[in-house]
């Protein structure tokens, strides 16, 4: 777990978010956690932390260690991919805390949010329907201006995507987390 800013002393609202993500996208998923952190850093009135897989311990039980960050965590910061769709692991045991399927009573499907999330276009996944996405694809999930996912963007494009996914999720948390007043 990475803590950002210590809340302790500060007139701030700490919260714990865990990154998902698929570990075929690590080097990405690393690339843009690298942008991002120092831009909530610096965030008016949040303190964050994050907790990643790779904080688990040698000899710890890794699905232990999954489940005590998934419950113990404000919301998911979710990384989607091809790879991340493609897992498994991430549909039985990490997307049913964020998520629930259900039917309205005219049968249609609908994805009811269990616990806040931040769906982020980390690699890029068909959002026409055309593809299996586990009840995200009738979320909004955030991708740059131009429609592009994190891995089709470079150097200061790259840059303004982190900017404005840390303005999108400022303001999605200040939603549900007020902001303490200074």
């Amino acid at each position: 777990m990475s803590t950002h800013l210590d809340c302790t002393h500060l007139n701030c609202t700490h919260l714990n978010y865990f990154v998902s993500y698929a570990r075929a996208d690590r080097a990405d998923a690393g690339r843009l956690l690298g942008l991002l952190q120092p831009r909530l850093a610096i965030m008016r009135g949040f303190g964050f932390s994050h907790w990643i897989d790779d904080a688990i311990a040698v000899g710890e039980r890794w699905t232990d260690a999954i489940d005590d960050a998934l419950s113990s965590c404000d919301f998911g910061l979710l990384l989607l991919s091809p790879a991340f769709f493609a897992s498994g692991f991430i549909r039985r045991e990490e997307l049913p805390v964020f998520i629930e399927q259900t039917r309205t009573p005219a049968g249609q499907a609908r994805t009811r949010v269990r616990k806040p999330l931040v769906p982020v276009l980390l690699k890029q996944v068909p959002l026409d329907g055309s593809a299996d996405l586990a009840g995200l694809e009738q979320l909004q999930v955030f991708r740059d201006r131009e429609n592009r996912s994190f891995a089709q963007t470079r150097g200061h494009v790259r840059d303004a995507f982190a900017s404005h996914l840390a303005r999108a999720i400022a303001t999605k948390l200040a939603r549900g987390y007020p902001v303490a007043s200074a």
